[in-house]
Parts: C-alpha cells; sequence; structure tokens
C-alpha cells in the first residue's frame, strides 16, 4: 500500500481521537479505530507501532485542538471575568447542544491514574500547561495581576471547576447544573 498522505494521517489522528474520547483506552478495540479511520490495522501499525501509541498521540492531538480552543478564548481581550466568562458559556452551549463527550483528559486520568506512567505523566504535564494558560488570563484584572498566591490559588479553582463541569457533562448532569456552576466559577472571579 501506498504511504499515507499527510492530510489522511490528520483524518486518521482524528479518528484515533474520537475513538480513544469515547471509549478509553481499554474500550477501543482496533476494530473501533478501523471503523473511524477507514484504515485497516496493517496501515494503522506502518503510522503508529501499537495501540498504546495511537492512545498517546491521540492525547496529543486533543490537547492541541480542544486545550488549544480555550487557550485562545482566555487569551482573547477584556477583563479576567470576561475571558472567563467566554470559557465557560462554551461550556455551556456544547452541554445545551448535546455534546457529553467531557474531557478526554478528563477520562484519561479516570481511567488509567498512576499505573500508566506514560499517559498520567502526559496527562499531569498538560493540566499545568492549562493551569498556566489559566494564571496568565488571571493577569488582566489587576488584583490578581498584582498577588502571585491569591492568583496561582484563583488559577487552581476556576481549573477544579472547568475540569469538573466538564466531568459534570460527561455524566449527563441537568443543564441548569452545569449553567450554575459554570456561573458560580465566574462570578467568584
Amino acid at each position: 500500500m501506498a504511504r499515507l498522505r499527510e492530510f489522511e494521517i490528520d483524518e486518521a489522528l482524528d479518528g484515533v481521537m474520537s475513538v480513544f474520547w469515547r471509549l478509553g483506552f481499554d474500550g477501543a478495540s482496533m476494530q473501533d479505530i478501523e471503523a473511524a479511520t477507514g484504515l485497516n490495522k496493517q496501515s494503522l501499525y506502518r503510522v503508529f507501532p501499537d495501540k498504546r501509541a495511537m492512545y498517546l498521540v491521540a492525547l496529543r492531538r486533543y490537547e492541541d485542538q480542544e486545550m488549544a480552543r480555550a487557550a485562545e478564548i482566555l487569551a482573547m481581550e477584556g477583563t479576567a471575568k470576561e475571558r472567563f466568562h467566554r470559557l465557560f458559556e462554551g461550556l455551556i452551549a456544547l452541554a445545551a447542544k448535546g455534546d457529553r463527550k467531557g474531557c478526554f483528559l478528563c477520562n484519561a486520568a479516570g481511567e488509567h491514574g498512576p499505573e500508566d506512567a506514560p499517559a498520567a505523566d502526559f496527562v499531569a504535564a498538560a493540566m499545568r500547561r492549562m493551569e498556566k494558560t489559566f494564571r496568565e488570563a488571571l493577569e488582566a484584572s489587576a488584583p490578581y495581576a498584582r498577588d502571585k498566591t491569591r492568583r496561582d490559588r484563583k488559577a487552581a479553582s476556576l481549573m477544579a471547576s472547568y475540569f469538573g463541569i466538564r466531568v459534570m457533562t460527561k455524566a449527563n448532569a441537568p443543564l441548569r447544573a452545569v449553567k450554575a456552576a459554570a456561573s458560580d466559577a465566574v462570578e467568584q472571579i
């Protein structure tokens, strides 16, 4: 078979990410991955050495796409409160449209925890990068710009709210609960 072109690899990565995001590592079979990508096992193994490598690349793709969107929103103009309001409104909009996939990073943390060192290390590093993004967004408001301790504490609190809302969404929590949690998180800024 001819080599996969770059756009085919991107399409395959999107399919791989979708399967692992929805089913987790243990729940995803190679048949699921083949169906999602339109590629057979041999073609997949030409690009990825094994299922574990596919999973780790899928986590990276998630961060590159989904977490980057959050970072873009938080980098927009406005006060910290306005920035986080936009971020949390986006979560509410996804839930209202029926998108109940939650967060792939949260799923990975819950599925493997410390037993899977490469996945756990990736998730921890991605969370640290997201925390840095939250701290930078908080610097847009004077009280947080001047007080590092306060900024760090608020960033941690907002991360707990953000990822908690993603878990609530996956758990099919009522939209009113998702809205209340998001509103409370933003009001506390």
